[in-house]
């Protein structure tokens, strides 16, 4: 009676639930621990950063002097720190194996 018992469909799908269960909070606690983070919502927190970076730098020549020839000056300043933004952004996915935006698309 015993052993009919245990191998009844019920208590498969009861164990069968239960390591679900078990899954299900070890993935709660790892997220509260912080060791957990859905990928998406740490991509669309860097997006965000980053595209309030570049729309700043992007101002700034207009925000910092009225005068033409000083404005080209800081907006050839801030060319240049984009461009070492995007290259050590594309080495670290390089790194990391991430695939190009190319690629994504």
């Amino acid at each position: 009676m015993r052993r009919e018992r245990r191998q009844s469909p019920r208590s498969e799908a009861d164990a069968e639930h239960a390591k679900a269960k078990a899954a299900l909070l070890r993935l709660h606690i790892a997220e509260k621990q912080r060791e957990l983070v859905p990928r998406t919502d740490f991509d669309t927190v860097i997006y965000c950063i980053a595209g309030v970076v570049l729309t700043h730098l992007s101002g700034m020549a207009a925000r910092c002097s009225n005068d033409l020839a000083v404005r080209r000056k800081i907006g050839a300043v801030v060319y240049e720190v984009r461009k070492e933004i995007a290259k050590v952004a594309l080495e670290m996915a390089d790194k990391n194996d991430e695939p190009r935006l190319k690629q994504q698309v």
